[in-house]
C-alpha cells in the first residue's frame, strides 16, 4: 500500500526559513571566522617582521667578532616576554650562531615568509632574510611565531560560534513557527467558515473586508464560485421540480384513462379512442424527454456538428413557410429584415428560428406585424424576433431562457407545452459559440441570440 505525506505549508514555511537561518548564519559565520583569522595572521606576521628589521639592524651594527657575545645577550633581552618568538641566525656551513636546533623549512610563500618545524615539534610561521655585512656575510636570519596559540584562539572562536549559530537557528525556527502559525491564522478562520456553507446553508459567504490582502482575491473568486454553485443548485432544484410537475400531468391523464377504460367493458371503438389519447400523451413525454436530453448534452459542452455554409434569410423563409397557418390563424404578419451567411448546423438553426417565431405568434396581438431581423459584425451573426405583444417585464428578462420559466398565460415561453423552447434557443446559441438574449421596452419585446461566425467565409 503506498502512502502519501500530507504537506503543509506551515512546516514547510518554518523549515525554509530555518535553512535560510542556516545559510545565513553559515556564510556570516565562515566570514567572521576567515576575517578573525586573516587578522592573526597579519599581526603575527607584522611582530615577526618588526623583530626582524630590529635583529637585522642589530647585527649590522657588530663590527668586531669580540661583540657577537654581547649580541647573543642582547637578542635574548629582545625576546623576554614573547615566548611565541624564536630566533635563528645560521652561517653558511649550517652552524648554528643564535637559536635552538635550525628548523626544517616545509614551505615557501611569498614575500620572504615560510613555514617551519622545529625538531621538537612546533609547527611555525616566520620570515628570513640574508645578511650581507660582516662579520654573518652569507648567514640567514629566521623570525618565526608559534601557530599553536593562534590555532588555539581560532578553535575555541569557532567552538562559540557553532554554538552561537546552533543557538540562533533553535531559536529562528521556533520564532518562525509561531510567526508562521499566526500569519496563517486567518487561513483557518476562513476554513472554519468554509465548514458552515452547506446545501441547506448556502447563502453563507468567506469575508472579504478585514483580511490580508493576499487572500482577498482568494476569498473573492471563492465567493463568486459559490454563487454559482448555489444558481446552479437553485436552478437544479426548481428544475427537478418543474420536470415532476411536467411529468405528473400526463402521467396521471394515462393512469386515470386507463383506470377508467379498464373499470367497465368498451367497445372497440373506445378502447382505440383511449389509446389514441394515450399515444398522444406518450409523444408529449417523448418530446420532453429528447429535449431535455439535449439540453443537457448542451449544459455539457457539447458543440454543434455537422456544421454547413447556410444563409440566415433562407432558413428564416423556410420556417415562415411552415408557420403560414399559425400565421393567418393568428391574423399576424412576419418581415424579415438582413442577411448574413454562416457555418451553422442547419436542422439546429432552424429550430431556434422556429421557436422565436412561435413565441412571438402566441405574443402578437391580432393585426400586428412580427419583424424576423439579421445583423452581423466582425465577430457574430445577430437572430432575433421582434413583437409589438405586451412587453416582457424586466424582472422577468435574466430568466426567461431558464428551463420551464413562464411569466404570463399569454406568454408562456414555450413552443412544445413544456416550457422549454427559449432554453433550446440558448442551448443551440451556446452550441455555436454566441448566447441568447433577450430586450423589451414600452414597444414591445426582441428575443433573439448569436452565432459566432466563421471567417473563412466570403459574404456576398
Amino acid at each position: 500500500m503506498k502512502s502519501h505525506l500530507t504537506s503543509s505549508i506551515q512546516v514547510r514555511l518554518t523549515l525554509l526559513l530555518g535553512l535560510i537561518a542556516l545559510a545565513v548564519s553559515t556564510v556570516a559565520g565562515c566570514t567572521l571566522f576567515w576575517a578573525l583569522k586573516r587578522e592573526v595572521q597579519r599581526q603575527e606576521m607584522t611582530e615577526v617582521a618588526g623583530k626582524l628589521e630590529l635583529i637585522d639592524h642589530m647585527v649590522d651594527m657588530q663590527t668586531m667578532s669580540t661583540q657577537l657575545d654581547g649580541l647573543r645577550q642582547t637578542l635574548d633581552n629582545v625576546l623576554v616576554g614573547h615566548t611565541n618568538l624564536r630566533v635563528w641566525i645560521i652561517r653558511p656551513n649550517g652552524e648554528v650562531f643564535y637559536g635552538t636546533e635550525a628548523p626544517l623549512v616545509t614551505q615557501a610563500l611569498s614575500d620572504g615568509e615560510v613555514l617551519l618545524q622545529t625538531p621538537d615539534g612546533l609547527q611555525m610561521r616566520g620570515m628570513r632574510l640574508s645578511l650581507d655585512g660582516p662579520p654573518f656575510t652569507g648567514s640567514q636570519l629566521l623570525v618565526a611565531v608559534n601557530l599553536r596559540p593562534s590555532a588555539q584562539l581560532l578553535y575555541a572562536f569557532a567552538t562559540a560560534l557553532l554554538l552561537i549559530c546552533a543557538v540562533w537557528i533553535g531559536v529562528t525556527v521556533i520564532l518562525s513557527a509561531w510567526a508562521v502559525r499566526r500569519s496563517l491564522a486567518p487561513i483557518r478562520r476562513l476554513s472554519m467558515r468554509a465548514t458552515q456553507i452547506g446545501p441547506d446553508n448556502l447563502k453563507v459567504r468567506l469575508p472579504e473586508e478585514g483580511i490580508d490582502l493576499e487572500l482577498q482575491e482568494f476569498t473573492h473568486t471563492f465567493n463568486k464560485m459559490l454563487a454559482r454553485v448555489q444558481a446552479a443548485y437553485q436552478q437544479m432544484e426548481g428544475f427537478n421540480a418543474d420536470v415532476a410537475h411536467e411529468l405528473r400531468t400526463p402521467l396521471a391523464t394515462l393512469i386515470n384513462g386507463t383506470e377508467v377504460t379498464l373499470s367497465s367493458s368498451r367497445s372497440p371503438d373506445e378502447l382505440r379512442e383511449m389509446l389514441e389519447s394515450n399515444l398522444e400523451e406518450l409523444h408529449g413525454l417523448k418530446t420532453l424527454i429528447n429535449d431535455m436530453l439535449f439540453l443537457a448534452r448542451a449544459d455539457g459542452g457539447e458543440v454543434a456538428r455537422d456544421l454547413q455554409p447556410v444563409r440566415v434569410r433562407r432558413e428564416i423563409e423556410q420556417v415562415v413557410e411552415y408557420y403560414e397557418a399559425a400565421l393567418d390563424e393568428a391574423g399576424v404578419r412576419l418581415t424579415a429584415d438582413g442577411d448574413a451567411q454562416v457555418r451553422a448546423n442547419p436542422r439546429l438553426l432552424r429550430r431556434a428560428i422556429a421557436n422565436l417565431i412561435s413565441n412571438a405568434i402566441k405574443a402578437t396581438p391580432s393585426g400586428q406585424t412580427i419583424r424576423a431581423r439579421c445583423t452581423r459584425d466582425d465577430q457574430f451573426v445577430e437572430i432575433s424576433v421582434i413583437n409589438s405583444g405586451t412587453p416582457i417585464p424586466q424582472d422577468a428578462l435574466p430568466r426567461i431562457f431558464d428551463r420551464f420559466f413562464r411569466t404570463d398565460s399569454a406568454r408562456s415561453g414555450r413552443t412544445d407545452g413544456h416550457g422549454l423552447g427559449l432554453a433550446i434557443v440558448s442551448a443551440i446559441a451556446r452550441m455555436h459559440g454566441g448566447s441568447a438574449f433577450a430586450k423589451s421596452n414600452n414597444q414591445g419585446s426582441e428575443v433573439g441570440f448569436t452565432i459566432l461566425r466563421d471567417q473563412n467565409i466570403t459574404e456576398k
